[in-house]
């Protein structure tokens, strides 16, 4: 699959499972934003950019510590953004604006935003180092940019039930993507790579009881893995999904089943140059 190919199906994928995003089993992508506003140490009057925005949870989750600034989201998939639009209008926020673009083509000027910041999308990108410095690129110097990605044991063990039991049924499962951003001495390579400074990377588990294997389901179907199983003919979907979730079962005690979720958090402050 060549590189406009596979950011069509990106782009496929994101508009079918945006309406899944706000179920209480994906809910780290509501609960990780929540911690940004405190690593930004915002002044109040900044004008920052997320993006990648998605259902724009870290953009809402920062407007609200801007009184006097305000917060662009862009995100290539028309369904994240209409998403992205309900969950502003539900809360009333009115310093956010949504716009439709991609995150590998940001027509903003550069030295336009005084933060930008990024939740869980930078690892989508083949060439992480060029995009990184892309999304600097529109930052003044001395402003922040923060990514989030997930650790390297996120999502263990349900994915790797999922895994070992998918590749039996005769799919192939590539690399992981956000396996390349997945620990800190990755993250903070790579904002060295970036020219970035002041670096700093902090990891923070947030797992979570999911209350059925249902609810892993969820998330199968509403994420990346969704991808896999609909390489399945109909007859071993459905055999693939019953034997899977059963093995899920086994893993539940009397909370429920535990859902393991690390976040990094990793920021970097753009230098002075005479390029700036």
């Amino acid at each position: 699959m060549d590189h406009s190919d596979l950011k069509e199906s990106y782009k496929k994928t994101f508009n079918a499972v945006s309406d899944g995003y706000g179920h209480s089993a994906m809910r780290f992508f509501s609960e990780a934003p929540k911690k940004i506003p405190s690593f930004l140490n915002l002044r109040g009057d900044e004008h920052v950019i997320d993006v990648a925005t998605g259902t724009g949870y870290m953009a809402l989750a920062i407007a609200k510590d801007l009184p006097d600034g305000h917060v662009t989201g862009i995100d290539f998939s028309q369904g994240m953004l209409t998403q992205a639009m309900k969950h502003k209008n539900e809360l009333g926020i009115q310093n956010v604006v949504f716009v439709e673009m991609d995150m590998q083509a940001i027509s903003y000027k550069d030295n336009h935003f005084d933060v930008a910041v990024s939740g869980f999308s930078l690892f989508f990108v083949e060439d992480m180092e060029k995009q990184l410095i892309h999304i600097a690129s529109k930052v003044k110097a001395g402003g922040t940019v923060l990514i989030t990605t997930f650790s390297n044991h996120a999502f263990t063990p349900l994915s790797d039930l999922f895994f070992n039991r998918i590749i039996n049924y005769g799919i192939e499962v590539p690399t992981m993507t956000w396996k390349r951003v997945a620990t800190k001495k990755q993250c903070t390579s790579l904002f060295e790579e970036a020219g970035l400074q002041d670096i700093k990377c902090q990891q923070i588990e947030c797992g979570y009881y999911l209350r059925d294997p249902s609810d892993w389901w969820y998330i199968i179907w509403n994420g990346g893995f969704r991808g896999l199983v609909n390489q399945l003919s109909k007859n071993d979907f459905t055999k693939f999904k019953k034997e899977h979730l059963a093995e899920i079962k086994e893993l539940a005690s009397e909370k429920g089943i535990w859902f393991e979720m690390g976040v990094l958090y990793t920021m970097g402050v753009k230098q002075y140059n005479n390029s700036t």
